[in-house]
């Protein structure tokens, strides 16, 4: 399973998949508040501009979710979380999931949704704070899933790395060594990267070396 970064996306696709899942979540079920709220959406995902968190990581995200679909027990809300996970991101800030979660729920509002479907959706959102191991079941395979890109092929993990790099450009070289490898360091830690058996199956392997070649740049950068 690749977890290659797409280019930004042509928006008609996904504008065609987010009207099929408003439609069946919402309580209106027609195109007029699926518009309106993809519109929000593609504007949160643009502003301010990212080299990474954009529509481009929606898309690829979904894709991988379409592979692993079947370990899912409301594939609706783990979609619905994925589409909202990074909708607010402001890289200097330590709340974009709980914001994130706020504007699902503004959103979910907007289309009707019932109060259990948005509570289900913040605490999926949550998860991909990966602070610590998920919970287990859907909580678990959106946290995976928002992780696949940590396997993607050598060549996509280091314009992954690039691109992060970009979007903490207020940090110097020094406090964005240090802060990356925290993060790094924290994931290999941990007994397993992925939670869900297929997820490790899949990818664990391949994420472990990405990060551990990044790490070992980070910790030992080439002299001169």
């Amino acid at each position: 399973m690749s977890a290659a970064i797409p280019p930004l996306p042509d928006p008609a696709p996904l504008r065609h998949r987010w009207d099929r899942l408003c439609e069946r979540v919402g309580a209106f079920k027609t195109a007029e508040e699926s518009d309106l709220t993809f519109e929000m959406l593609a504007t949160m995902y643009a502003h301010p501009p990212r080299a990474y968190h954009n529509l481009g990581h929606i898309a690829q995200v979904l894709t991988i979710y379409d592979a692993a679909a079947m370990l899912a027990e409301d594939r609706d809300a783990v979609e619905f979380a994925l589409w909202m996970h990074d909708c607010v991101f402001f890289p200097e800030r330590p709340d974009n999931e709980s914001r994130s979660a706020d504007a699902a729920s503004m959103i979910a509002g907007l289309l009707g949704c019932p109060a259990d479907f948005t509570s289900r959706v913040r605490d999926l959102i949550a998860a991909t704070k990966h602070s610590g191991p998920p919970a287990r079941g859907d909580a678990s395979l959106v946290a995976d899933t928002d992780l696949s890109i940590l396997a993607a092929p050598a060549a996509d993990y280091d314009t992954y790395r690039a691109a992060i790099r970009r979007e903490f450009d207020f940090a110097d070289d020094g406090q964005f060594r240090t802060g990356r490898a925290a993060f790094l360091e924290r994931m290999l830690a941990r007994d397993h990267i992925f939670s869900t058996q297929w997820f490790r199956g899949e990818m664990e392997h391949l994420a472990r070396g990405n990060m551990q070649r990044e790490l070992d740049d980070l910790t030992c950068p080439p002299a001169g």
